[in-house]
């Protein structure tokens, strides 16, 4: 009985790592189909959402890629990634906040990169005179050319 439980272990061991060499096949070669952050270079910045802000942010956002060394290209067939999402403006008494999710994808729609960005749990200057937006797209620039960096 022993011997045929380690015996019919030890197979389905073997058929498993021989499915998985199977699928993965060269390391090289995957590496080559699945671009990764460290591939991008060129940018289309998509759609980020209805809200009223949101092509204002969408302008602010190329804006800020190119001062971080990133290529804004004017489609998407020209990009190595479309960097797209949503935002939303809140406004309170005083006081707005913006937040956004954005996401990297590479032509086929594998996300490389996503993040939410909105309230920190530290505080902003109350002197500050920037608005959110702006702060937002600054925020998301400097991120994804950090992230980017690492990735290297």
């Amino acid at each position: 009985m022993r011997l045929t439980a380690t015996l019919a272990l030890t197979l389905c061991f073997l058929a498993g790592a021989v499915t998985a060499a199977a699928a993965s096949g060269n390391g090289n070669e995957r590496a080559r189909k699945l671009p990764d952050l460290r591939d991008v270079r060129k940018i289309y910045v998509g759609d980020m959402g209805t809200a009223d802000e949101a092509d204002r942010f969408r302008y602010l956002l190329e804006e800020q890629l190119k001062k971080r060394g990133f290529t804004v290209v004017g489609s998407a067939s020209e990009a190595d990634a479309v960097l797209s999402g949503a935002l939303s403006v809140r406004v309170f008494d005083q006081k707005s906040e913006a937040r956004a999710f954005v996401k990297l994808e590479d032509a086929a729609g594998r996300r490389l990169w996503a993040r939410d960005f909105g309230h920190k749990k530290f505080l902003v200057n109350p002197l500050s005179r920037q608005e959110p937006t702006k702060r937002r797209a600054e925020e998301v620039a400097k991120e994804l050319r950090r992230d980017w960096e690492r990735s290297k």
